[in-house]
C-alpha cells in the first residue's frame, strides 16, 4: 500500500504544455475550456513560439502562465522549451495539448485519469484507437499516418495506430529524455527511441478536430521534409540500439 502510494504521489502535479504560434483567434478560447476540465494539480503552460499577433495577450487575459520566446524555435523547440520550464519547477509529469483547437480538453481530462491509475510511462492519444464517425483526416496525410503506424509496429513489436498525434501525457525520466536527444516532433523516431530503451507506451482514443483559425506551426517544407528527417532519425536510432545489443553480448 506504501508503494502504490508513492507511485501515485509522483504522478500527482503536473503541467499541461501548449505551444502557439500566431494563435491569438483560438488560444483564449481552448484555454477557458480546458480549465474546466483539468483538476486543482495541474497547471497550464503556453509556450509562446515568438508570435507576431496577439497570442500573449489572449493567454494573459485567460489568467495563464505564459513562456515567451525571443525567437520562433518552432514546434520541437516551443515544446522542449516548456520542458524544460517544468522540470525546473519540479513537475512530475507534462501533457502537450495543441493551441488551435484541434485537440479536444476532455480528452486531455481522461488522458490524466489513465495516466494516474496506470504504470505507464507515455500515453499518446489516438484518433484510430476506437473507430469514431466524428474523426476525419486528409486522405494523402492519412496514407502517412498508416505508414509510419505501421512502420513503428515492425520496429517494436508493439501495436501503435496514431504515431504523429500530438497529444501526449509523459513523466519527468521521458521528460529528460526527450531534452536530452535531438528528435524530429516526438513522433515515430520517439516512440520507437523510448520503446527499446524500456520504457511502457500506452495510446489513449481521443478525437482530433480540424484546426479553427490561426497559423500552424507546420510549413510546406516542413510537410516535403518530414518523411525523409523522421526515417533518417529512426535509422540512427535503431543502428544505435543494435549496436548497444552487439557490444553487451560480447
Amino acid at each position: 500500500m506504501i508503494i502504490l502510494f508513492l507511485q501515485l504521489k509522483d504522478k500527482l502535479k503536473g503541467l499541461i504544455i501548449i505551444p502557439a504560434h500566431n494563435e491569438a483567434s483560438s488560444v483564449y478560447k481552448v484555454l477557458e475550456k480546458l480549465k474546466t476540465f483539468i483538476p486543482s494539480h495541474v497547471d497550464i503552460l503556453v509556450v509562446n513560439d515568438c508570435s507576431s499577433d496577439d497570442t500573449a495577450k489572449e493567454v494573459n487575459k485567460a489568467n495563464v502562465d505564459c513562456l515567451n520566446l525571443p525567437c520562433n524555435l518552432r514546434y520541437t523547440g516551443a515544446l522542449k522549451s516548456g520542458l524544460s520550464y517544468g522540470l525546473e519547477h519540479d513537475y512530475n509529469w507534462f501533457a502537450f495539448m495543441d493551441a488551435d483547437g484541434q485537440h479536444r480538453p476532455e480528452d486531455i481530462q481522461t488522458l490524466i485519469v489513465q495516466y494516474e491509475n496506470d504504470n505507464s510511462d507515455l500515453i499518446v492519444g489516438s484518433r484510430w484507437l476506437n473507430s469514431n464517425p466524428e474523426q476525419s483526416s486528409e486522405g494523402s496525410r492519412r496514407l502517412g499516418m498508416l505508414f509510419f503506424s505501421w512502420l513503428t509496429q515492425k520496429l517494436t513489436g508493439k501495436v501503435f495506430t496514431d504515431t504523429t498525434n500530438g497529444m501526449k501525457i509523459l513523466n519527468r525520466k521521458i521528460a529528460a529524455e526527450l531534452l536530452e536527444h535531438n528528435f524530429g516532433d516526438f513522433h515515430s523516431e520517439t516512440l520507437i527511441y523510448l520503446h527499446d530503451r524500456g520504457y511502457l507506451i500506452n495510446e489513449h482514443p481521443i478525437i482530433v478536430h480540424d484546426r479553427e483559425a490561426g497559423t500552424s506551426m507546420y510549413t510546406l517544407q516542413d510537410a516535403l521534409i518530414y518523411p525523409m528527417k523522421n526515417l533518417i532519425l529512426i535509422f540512427i536510432f535503431k543502428l544505435n540500439s543494435w549496436t548497444l545489443k552487439k557490444v553487451k553480448t560480447r
